[in-house]
């Protein structure tokens, strides 16, 4: 082996530690390699190692010849390290029952474990029923063997007794190599954590893999549904009009303000990105305020057909309303009263503005399907 091992525990802690940080939110990463308490490191006489990573929530401190250890809290792991023992199955999987004792044989062909049934036998016997294992680990894939014979464990609860007591540990992440499968180059290192975290990840979402098309194809139907509502906040009962009105012709609508903030979206995004999530827009324009910004990037943008509901007729800025005139993406609705009937004729509008922005799109581009939509173009 090219490290030492306390140089191979950190290389492997900090490569997971570096790929880790640079991971989506969502990324279902175990919690022990995002909050870690610490590390533990072994190898034996025949060439064997692992490497232990705990979790925070797991294990927060350690008893180590009668001292209490933990880390600084936020700060790094605490690193332990043990070499040369005569097996590091009884150091990773420890109990009194000898005659049960798990045997570990791992090269680049093979891994066996043999004897190895997440407890010993006599705590089988004992408490199996009662064991944490259901909660715990139902349905987890315990051991995951790599090509050259290393293996990655995930969520296994080891039970064993020690001095006639229940004893049970949570191993949330270990990876154990034999002799001629550990890297032994930090660039192989970095590349085997990589492996391993992968396999971490999709074996925490079942095996699933995310489909750009599918989480489109999800976002077609809710689409056709969907209503961005701008206008002048601080007059709640007339949204709650206009959209009670929407539901009832079947329809959701929203504000901008109710939209989630996305972190890495600025404010002009966040409207892109309710623009592109809905069928058609509505404006109430009663009083000049930042809805009127808004309606300059609608009118530059022209995705989607807009109705802009106004009281009396006068706009709340004469600025732009020669564009809103005679833009054919726009209609100016003069309501009083919001009602599902007093909104039917500019939502038959709009349905016409979106089945020829269709029917168009479907033209040019030869390779599009029919739409969802297109189902609803009024006659």
């Amino acid at each position: 082996m090219g490290l030492s091992l306390n140089e191979f525990a950190r290389a492997y802690y900090r490569a997971a530690e570096d790929m880790v940080s640079v991971m989506p939110a969502r990324t279902p990463v175990p919690s022990s390699l995002k909050n870690t308490s610490f590390v533990i490191a072994c190898s034996d006489v025949a060439g064997r190692c692992s490497v232990d990573i705990i979790g925070r929530e797991n294990i927060r401190e350690l008893a180590i010849n009668g001292s209490v250890v933990a880390p600084v809290p936020g700060g790094c792991p605490g690193f332990i390290v043990a070499e040369n023992l005569q097996s590091i199955a009884d150091l990773v999987f420890a109990q009194d029952d000898r005659d049960n004792s798990v045997s570990i044989t791992i090269d680049v062909n093979n891994v066996v474990l043999d004897g190895l049934a997440f407890s010993s036998k006599k705590y089988n016997d004992q408490y199996w029923i009662g064991a944490k294992f259901y909660r715990n680990c139902a349905g987890s894939i315990p051991f995951l063997t790599g090509p050259n014979g290393s293996i990655l464990g995930l969520n296994i609860l080891w039970g064993h007794e020690v001095g006639g007591c229940r004893q049970e540990r949570l191993f949330e992440f270990i990876k154990m190599y034999g002799r001629y499968a550990i890297p032994t180059e930090r660039t192989h290192i970095q590349d085997d954590v990589a492996q391993d975290i992968f396999r971490s990840i999709t074996n925490n979402i079942g095996g699933e893999t995310w489909s750009f098309t599918d989480f489109l194809n999800k976002l077609r139907e809710p689409v056709d549904s969907n209503v961005l509502i701008l206008g002048p906040y601080g007059t709640d009962e007339e949204f709650e009009q206009l959209n009670r009105s929407l539901n009832k012709l079947g329809y959701n609508g929203f504000l901008l303000k109710d939209a989630p903030d996305i972190p890495v979206q600025s404010n002009l995004e966040k409207l892109y990105a309710a623009m592109i999530c809905s069928c058609f827009i509505v404006v109430m324009d009663k009083r000049p305020s930042g809805h009127i910004a808004e309606l300059a990037e609608l009118l530059r943008f022209r995705s989607r057909p807009v109705i802009i509901i106004r009281g009396n007729g006068r706009p709340s800025t004469t600025f732009l309303e020669d564009k809103l005139e005679t833009d054919d993406y726009f209609k100016i609705a003069v309501v009083n009263d919001v009602s599902p009937s007093t909104l039917l004729p500019y939502v038959k509008w709009a349905r016409g503005v979106i089945g020829k922005q269709i029917a168009n799109f479907n033209r040019i581009n030869s390779w599009r399907t029919e739409s969802i939509l297109e189902d609803k173009i009024p006659c």
